[in-house]
């Protein structure tokens, strides 16, 4: 392994520690920002790997996580924000276009974008074991161990918590 590729498994893992963080924060506003801050060391992650798309669209999460901590702005606040941003995803996967698993993490993210935008947290878990699932087999193709250990993690916790949560209609 080269030392670049070390240097970027390692800030993958960092990115992983933050992002569990988000899991001991209450409000969406907190759990957006400090998101956005493991967001991205993915991004640089992705970018020490040479993988452009997984840059890219982590560049534009980091973009949609300031939407959704702001989202009590009059602009924000909008219902087609979501729809914006998942465009904006869908355009940046088509100019980096690098074969037919970088589809996997593009769509990957846009459902994400969406679901995190429109779903209420029970069918958001649900959504998540489709997204992560995709993200995970992208995140296996590019030998990311950060990307795998983090989705897998995900998947496992909503997994548990729809489990937990079956038969509440809040949660």
């Amino acid at each position: 392994m080269q030392p670049l590729e070390i240097i970027a498994q390692v800030i993958g893992i960092i990115a992983v520690v933050i992002s569990f963080i988000t899991y001991q924060l209450k409000s969406k506003k907190s759990i957006c920002i400090v998101l956005a801050v493991a967001i991205t060391l993915f991004a640089l992650h992705y970018a020490l790997l040479g993988e452009t798309i997984g840059m890219v669209l982590n560049l534009a999460c980091i973009v949609r996580n300031v939407c959704y901590a702001f989202e009590n702005n009059k602009i924000l606040s909008h219902k087609a924000v979501p729809i914006v941003l998942t465009v904006i995803m869908g355009v940046l996967s088509i100019l980096t276009w690098e074969g037919l698993h970088t589809m996997l993490f593009a769509a990957g993210i846009m459902i994400n974008t969406l679901s995190l935008g429109y779903l209420n947290p029970q069918n958001l878990r649900k959504s998540l074991l489709v997204s992560c699932t995709l993200i995970l087999i992208y995140n296996a193709y590019v030998s990311s161990w950060g990307g795998l250990i983090n989705e897998a993690f995900v998947i496992i916790s909503a997994i548990i918590a729809l489990i937990r949560y079956r038969n509440t209609k809040t949660a």
